[in-house]
C-alpha cells in the first residue's frame, strides 16, 4: 500500500502566532488583566473539557451554539464536549462552591472553541476575556463594567463605541405589538440581525410569524424610536416588561451621562445579543473606525442562569462580559510591530562579562539578549536590524578595560561610548 506524503497544515481556523504576533497578543491580555485587577477581579482557571450534559444546560437541544460544539467521546464512554464560552462554566464554579462570599467577582482568560464559520477575526480556537460579578442587581454594577470597557480599550489605543439596550425593552415592545412568550427569542433573534441581513430576507421570516410588510414596517418602526418616545409608550402602557425596561434603560442613560460616558456609549434598540439567558441591560462594543465589522466582545445582566444551576432556591443575581481578544488582535496587528528587545549585546572574546553586564541591564528592567551563537559582528548588526532592535552594544576586551561601552542606535546610525551607568540611562529612556 502506497504511504501518500502527509501535508504539514494547521487545521481550519486555527493559527501559529510567532513571537512578533505573540507579543501583540501578550499586551492585550496583560492590559486587560491588569484593569480587571484594579476594579476587584480574581482571577479563575477552568477545564477546557467538560461533560456535554453541562455545556447544553442553558440552552435548548437545537440551539445554534450547540451544533457548533465540538464534541467527543473518550474511553469511558463519557459524552464530552470543549468549551464554547467561559460563563458555562463558571456558573458551575459557583454550583459547586456554595460558600463562596458574595458579591463574588471574578474574571478567567482562557481558550475556547466553536465549530463556526471563519472570517477575519473570528477563528475556531480562540481566547475569551472574561469578566462577571454574582450577588450584585441593579443598574450601578452594569455602568461599573462598561466604565471598566471604555477604560480598557482608551488605553489598548483603540476607539470603541458601547452600543446598549435592554432585554425588557425588547421583549416590553414584542408583548406589546402581540407576539406570544414562546415566540419572543426568535422574534428577537431576527431584529439582532436587522444589520446583516437585506430587508427581503427579514420580510420573508417574518412571514413565518404571520406578519405582511405592513406589519413588520409597523414592528421596525418600535425599534427605531428614542429612547424619550419608549418613555411615553410605556407610561401609556400597563405592560410590566415594558415599564420596567423604560425605567432601567432611563437610569442606565442617567449615569452615562452623569460619568462623561455620552461620548462612548450609545442607546441601540434592537441590540439583543443573541442569547436569550439575558434578563435586563445588554451591550457590546465595536470599533469606531469599522475595520472590523464584529463586534470587539459584549456582555450584560443574566439573573437566571445560576440560579438555575443551583438546588437551593435562591436567587443568584449576575452581570458580566467578555472581550474578544481576537478580533481585539487583528485590530492591533495591522499597526507597525514593535521590538520586544531594548539591547543586543555582542561580545568579542568576553562572553562571561556580556553575560554579567547583560544581568545588570535587566535587573534595571532592559531587555537584554546576548548574542551567543558566534556569528561574524557585521551578522549579528544585521540581526538587530531585521529584529528592530533599537540598540547594539559591543563588548571586547578594550570595553572592559576601559569601562567604556559602545552603544550604537540602529535607528539613526548614531554611536557613542559610555560608562555602564550612563548606557542605562540612555536605555532606560
Amino acid at each position: 500500500m502506497e504511504n501518500k506524503k502527509f501535508e504539514i497544515r494547521n487545521l481550519k481556523g486555527t493559527f501559529d502566532f510567532l513571537p512578533e504576533k505573540q507579543y501583540v497578543r501578550n499586551q492585550i491580555i496583560d492590559t486587560l488583566k491588569k484593569n480587571f485587577e484594579e476594579y476587584g477581579y480574581l482571577p479563575l482557571e477552568t477545564p477546557i473539557l467538560n461533560e456535554f450534559d453541562l455545556l447544553k444546560y442553558k440552552y435548548s437541544e437545537g440551539a445554534e451554539i450547540l451544533h457548533e460544539v465540538y464534541r467527543l467521546t473518550d474511553q469511558g464512554k463519557r459524552d464530552i464536549g470543549l468549551r464554547y464560552d467561559l460563563t458555562v462554566p463558571f456558573c458551575k464554579v459557583i454550583a459547586l462552591n456554595k460558600d463562596l462570599t458574595m458579591p463574588f467577582r471574578r474574571y478567567e482568560i482562557g481558550r475556547v472553541f466553536r465549530d463556526g464559520p471563519v472570517k477575519a477575526g473570528r477563528t475556531r480556537e480562540f481566547y475569551q476575556c472574561d469578566v462577571d460579578v454574582v450577588g450584585v442587581d441593579g443598574r450601578f454594577i452594569e455602568i461599573e463594567q462598561m466604565q471598566m470597557v471604555a477604560k480598557s480599550f482608551k488605553e489598548l489605543g483603540i476607539d470603541i463605541v458601547i452600543k446598549w439596550n435592554n432585554r425588557k425593552l425588547m421583549t416590553g415592545i414584542l408583548e406589546y405589538f402581540g407576539f406570544k412568550v414562546e415566540q419572543f427569542d426568535a422574534v428577537i433573534s431576527l431584529i439582532d440581525r436587522l444589520e446583516k441581513i437585506s430587508r427581503k430576507e427579514l420580510l420573508d421570516e417574518f412571514v413565518k410569524f404571520g406578519l405582511n410588510e405592513e406589519k413588520v414596517n409597523n414592528l421596525l418602526d418600535l425599534f427605531a424610536i428614542s429612547l424619550k418616545d419608549y418613555k411615553a409608550l410605556a407610561e401609556a402602557s400597563v405592560i410590566a416588561n415594558l415599564k420596567e425596561g423604560v425605567s432601567e434603560c432611563l437610569e442606565i442613560e442617567s449615569y452615562i451621562q452623569k460619568l462623561n460616558l455620552q461620548n462612548v456609549c450609545e442607546f441601540s434598540p434592537t441590540l439583543a445579543r443573541g442569547l436569550g439567558i439575558y434578563t435586563g441591560t445588554v451591550f457590546e462594543f465595536f470599533d469606531k473606525e469599522k475595520r472590523i465589522t464584529s463586534s470587539l466582545g459584549g456582555g450584560g445582566r443574566y439573573n437566571k442562569i445560576i440560579t438555575n444551576f443551583m438546588d437551593n432556591g435562591q436567587e443568584y443575581p449576575a452581570c458580566g462580559l467578555s472581550f474578544g481578544l481576537e478580533p481585539i488582535y487583528y485590530i492591533l496587528s495591522q499597526k507597525v510591530a514593535p521590538s520586544f528587545v531594548d539591547v543586543l549585546i555582542i561580545p568579542m572574546g568576553t562572553e562571561i562579562d556580556s553575560l554579567k553586564i547583560a544581568e545588570s541591564l535587566r535587573n534595571a528592567g532592559v531587555k537584554t539578549v546576548v548574542e551567543l551563537s558566534g556569528r561574524k559582528v557585521k551578522k549579528a548588526f544585521d540581526y538587530a536590524n531585521k529584529q528592530k532592535i533599537k540598540y547594539v552594544m559591543v563588548v571586547g576586551e578594550n570595553e572592559i578595560n576601559s569601562a567604556l561601552y559602545s552603544l550604537k542606535n540602529m535607528e539613526t546610525g548614531e554611536q557613542v561610548s559610555l560608562p555602564l551607568e550612563k548606557v542605562l540611562e540612555v536605555l532606560s529612556k
